[in-house]
């Protein structure tokens, strides 16, 4: 039984490890091509029109959850479990039932955003080009069902090579559709046309392999009102947790869209997505996560789940401080290099946003796992929370703050998600959070940006060998306080990579 029990966590840690792996390295590059989608669009538009763009983008994503309704997460759970115990049938129905609500959604969805274009354009976005844009979002969500499926196939199948490769295909398809729309004088329809695009090709080159992997052809529609009803059902908490993170991520935009100029839109928009981007490590650590966190959930191996959880809490902040703390400090720096000096106004709302990065990271682990559980009405009750708090102090804040005001909103709710998130994980599974280990990760964190700062008033360089001397010397201070601190443990590191070879 020891020798079968050792067998087993080092299959599970392998294919985590393997997992995050891949997918963390193609997150990585997809993040990158989508930054610098960003880039192009933000110097070929300008903070007005680039601001247009993106609230049109935002209004219309905020209402996806009206079609998605929570059906991507649930797919993926349930592909994990038919297949632990071989009911590929009910895969084929699980995929079928989903692919067919999310289409009547979608019809639904579009037709009222068809009928109010003109009026939204006019009311709201205050510019006659929003109606024309309104249309080409519709196309490109009616059409984004193929793909979103596409992924919640690999993705219970744990294929994550695949899975993750979608949304580099994608982001890469859209540069380089913008760049050739820019090119022909398409303006500010460029990137929308983009979008509308993409989704047709994403379907041809990746739907061979999902027929493969599910057998779809093959298998036989079964129980298809039982087993919809099911995957819908635990749809619905997470159809309420994705409106109340849509609240959290959107609605600044959509504030500060109806109180403020575009131009501050525009700058938000290149601010936010830079503090966010550092999601990805969280959203690739999630993905594989989830699937793993269910199989073992659906076998009651309770033990093995609590160790990685707590394996995850303990290196998560060590592993993201020099990231978020090197961008912080550099942040008027960074925004005049890559967009533009146009936008360097928005340097302060990014440090903040940094911060909320931070602690959405590990807070977007704990929800994966509560979810895996078979509890998404948790993390719905948690996010709804968060949102409901976001949306208040937005418009508190917005009005007079703007966009440093969006800022301080988001961040607030991140960390509320944390909090709350943190303590449930440790009532369900158990686990003894390092919460001694915390405040002394706080302070290494506090010498590392101090040691940035420091170095930065002291070193007469240009930016770009500032950057590197003294990002080189505070995370050599960092690290040498971390074993100072004892905040890394070696023969725990040993043990692990053991167990991994």
């Amino acid at each position: 039984k020891s020798v079968k029990a050792i067998s087993i966590i080092m299959n599970y840690t392998k294919k985590a490890v393997s997992g995050t792996s891949i997918t963390l390295l193609m997150s990585v590059l997809a993040a990158g091509i989508a930054y610098l989608t960003r880039i192009v669009l933000a110097r070929n538009l300008g903070p007005a029109d680039y601001g247009l763009f993106s609230s049109v983008l935002t209004f219309i994503f905020f209402f996806l959850f009206f079609r998605d309704l929570g059906l991507d997460s649930s797919l993926i759970k349930h592909i994990a479990e038919f297949r632990a115990h071989n009911q590929f049938n009910h895969i084929k129905t699980a995929i079928s039932g989903g692919f067919l609500f999310q289409f009547v959604s979608s019809l639904v969805f579009s037709a009222v955003f068809l009928l109010l274009s003109s009026f939204l354009a006019e009311n709201y976005f205050k510019d006659s080009r929003a109606s024309t844009l309104i249309i080409l979002v519709v196309v490109y969500v009616v059409f984004s069902i193929c793909f979103t499926l596409l992924k919640g196939i690999f993705s219970g199948f744990q294929k994550m090579f695949l899975f993750s490769s979608v949304e580099f295909t994608k982001n890469l398809i859209v540069l380089v559709c913008a760049f050739i729309f820019f090119k022909f004088g398409f303006g500010i329809y460029a990137p929308m046309l983009a979008y509308v695009v993409v989704c047709p090709l994403l379907f041809c080159i990746y739907a061979p392999f999902a027929s493969k992997l599910s057998g779809f052809f093959s298998n036989k529609i079964t129980d298809f009102k039982l087993v919809s009803k099911r995957v819908v059902l635990f749809g619905i908490p997470l159809f309420a947790t994705s409106f109340a993170g849509t609240i959290i991520g959107y609605t600044d935009t959509l504030i500060l869209t109806y109180f403020r100029p575009l131009a501050e839109v525009g700058i938000y928009n290149v601010v936010l997505p830079s503090a966010l981007m550092i999601l990805f490590i969280g959203r690739a650590v999630s993905s594989t996560t989830f699937p793993i966190s269910s199989e073992l959930w659906s076998r009651k191996d309770y033990r093995r789940l609590s160790a990685g959880v707590s394996l995850l809490h303990k290196y998560s902040f060590v592993c993201f401080i020099p990231i978020i703390f090197t961008v912080f400090a550099f942040s008027k720096f960074f925004i005049i290099t890559f967009f533009g000096a146009e936008y360097q106004t928005g340097s302060l709302a990014l440090q903040i946003l940094l911060i909320g990065a931070l602690f959405f990271i590990v807070a977007m682990v704990n929800n994966t796992v509560i979810s895996a559980m078979g509890q998404p009405k948790i993390v719905a009750k948690i996010t709804i929370l968060a949102a409901a708090v976001n949306l208040s102090t937005n418009m508190l804040f917005i009005p007079s703050l703007g966009i440093n005001g969006a800022a301080i909103t988001t961040t607030l709710s991140y960390g509320l998600v944390l909090i709350l998130t943190t303590v449930k994980i440790q009532r369900v599974l158990k686990i003894r959070f390092p919460l001694k280990e915390w405040p002394k990760q706080i302070f290494a964190a506090l010498l590392f940006i101090s040691t940035i700062f420091t170095a930065k008033y002291f070193l007469p360089f240009s930016p770009w060998y500032e950057l590197f001397i003294s990002v080189f010397i505070a995370i050599t201070v960092y690290l040498t306080s971390l074993f100072i601190f004892k905040i890394i443990d070696l023969q725990e590191i040993k043990y692990y990579w053991r167990l991994l070879h």
